[in-house]
């Protein structure tokens, strides 16, 4: 699968130190992968700095993992911080 912006719900904050949330059947190897999340960039403004609460795996609930974003000029990678 892929990024799919249905799945991420902005919680707060504001630019730079935003609060998202993304369910998703992808296993947490994939959602780190460097431009998994390039599109939120575009969509929701996902910026270095910026946390996702991942819950994610074949029931969208198998783990819970806390990354922070990292954006290089559009191409985002994730720092898993659980």
């Amino acid at each position: 699968m892929a990024y799919a912006s249905e799945d991420m719900r902005l919680m707060g904050g504001v630019p730079g130190q935003q609060l998202f949330i993304y369910r998703t059947s992808d296993d947490v190897s994939a959602v780190i992968a460097s431009g998994y999340f390039d599109k939120a960039a575009e969509e929701y403004n996902l910026d270095t700095g910026d946390i996702v609460i991942a819950c994610s795996g074949a029931t969208k609930a198998d783990a819970v993992d806390l990354l922070v974003a990292k954006n290089n000029s559009g191409t985002v990678t994730m720092v898993n911080g659980s």
